[in-house]
């Protein structure tokens, strides 16, 4: 059967979707895309904005068209069902809660069961699902209606999908999940990130590990140390959602401006050359040009290096959907706009300062005599292949740093003595 896998959101459905197409690929069945007239595609949707929600109806109806019988689970289908019904009567819907066991049992039993299976599908770096759900409330999001309440895998079970990447050939493991920072909170006996990060170095050779986002409430001093350690990539993303106090206290978020402010400098005094990113919210009930100017003055004065900038999108039975002044659209996108702007300047600057740095990367691409990759830092490199270096997709490489092609550096493989 031929079949392709859509995937809109966060890492956490690139993981899900990861384990779908090992699930159908070690029963026989092919990968294609949805230009190939699929059998069956498959749509991990997404709903954490008013566009994610939009962008995942216009893949079903796609699919549709393709001739393609059409599965649909993901976020967006969790809390819209009947909307999807109207779409066509014949999309069948599987709820997040179901994904693992839903397709291992329509399309064959994985001969890994209950992890993603580590085959390379066209990824050079391995996306390692930690934990699933979220216990926050933030009052913009619907994370908990969609995911439920956090829930960890075994460190047992953890450690083992780590070690069968890293034996399929993976060197760099992506350690993700909706709320990483709470990872081990409901096991029995306790536990929590930074000892299961111990555990994975402990049990693995190789391996560069990445985390993925994580509360700035949830960074201990443990967890900090942990970075000293080589094979943890010189990166963290930290969302801020907003830069004023009383922004953040309508949003419920469990920390203040000085909070923040105090772990990011911690964590760029601590960790040589760290890549800090955050994600802002513009546009949230109640925010003024005063309480906007006030967050972009506060990422102006802190090191970070990149933004991610989502407009405020009301979303059905979350408290800020019933919260009064609401802001316009327009200015919205301005908001938006000053942001990013502010964000491309930040990171110029982060990799105008890497010239002449060694770097370690993770092999993504190779043609037409270059080669491309993710740096530890979270930076795009590029390099011409260089004779007696052997060059291959997914393994690290060191490079120096030459030079930079618009957003992506330029370097030249080296050997660290």
């Amino acid at each position: 059967m031929k079949f392709c896998v859509l995937t809109l959101g966060c890492k956490s459905n690139q993981s899900e979707s990861s384990l779908i197409e090992n699930i159908l690929i070690e029963n026989s069945h092919c990968k294609t895309s949805l230009e190939e007239s699929p059998d069956v595609c498959i749509i991990n949707t997404c709903s954490v904005t008013a566009k994610s929600d939009y962008q995942s109806r216009q893949l079903i109806r796609r699919a549709l068209k393709a001739g393609a019988s059409v599965i649909v689970t993901g976020c967006y289908s969790e809390l819209n069902q009947p909307l999807i019904r109207q779409i066509s009567k014949t999309i069948e819907i599987v709820k997040n809660a179901d994904k693992d066991a839903y397709f291992k049992d329509k399309f064959g039993h994985s001969p890994n069961p209950g992890t993603t299976a580590p085959g390379d599908h066209g990824n050079s770096r391995a996306l390692l699902k930690i934990q699933d759900g979220c216990n926050a409330y933030c009052t913009y999001c619907q994370i908990p209606q969609t995911r439920g309440a956090s829930r960890s895998r075994p460190v047992s079970e953890v450690i083992r999908e780590a070690q069968a990447f890293e034996e399929a050939g993976f060197m760099e493991i992506v350690i993700t999940g909706i709320h990483i920072g709470y990872y081990g909170v409901d096991l029995n006996p306790k536990t929590e990130l930074s000892a299961l990060i111990e555990n994975i170095l402990i049990n693995t050779n190789n391996l560069r590990i990445r985390l993925t986002s994580i509360e700035v409430s949830e960074i201990t001093d443990r967890l900090i140390r942990l970075y000293e350690n080589g094979r943890i990539c010189s990166h963290i993303h930290i969302p801020l959602q907003s830069g004023d106090d009383v922004i953040l206290k309508k949003m419920n978020r469990p920390y203040n401006t000085s909070d923040f402010r105090r772990t990011i400098l911690r964590l760029h005094s601590a960790i040589d050359n760290i890549s800090i990113g955050t994600d802002v919210i513009v546009g949230f009930p109640g925010e003024t040009h005063d309480s906007f100017n006030d967050t972009y003055g506060f990422i102006s004065s802190i090191p970070l290096v990149y933004l991610h900038v989502f407009p405020y999108s009301k979303r059905k039975n979350t408290k800020a959907a019933e919260m009064p002044g609401a802001v316009d659209e327009g200015i919205k996108k301005q908001w938006a706009a000053h942001l990013r702007e502010l964000s491309g300047e930040k990171k110029q600057a982060y990799m105008s300062a890497q010239a002449g740095k060694v770097l370690c990367a993770a092999v993504e691409t190779i043609e037409n005599g270059s080669f491309s990759g993710t740096t530890g830092n979270y930076l795009k490199i590029v390099s011409e292949l260089v004779p007696g270096f052997e060059i291959r997709k997914k393994h690290l490489v060191n490079l120096i740093v030459t030079g930079q092609e618009d957003d992506r550096l330029a370097g030249k493989p080296v050997i660290i003595r």
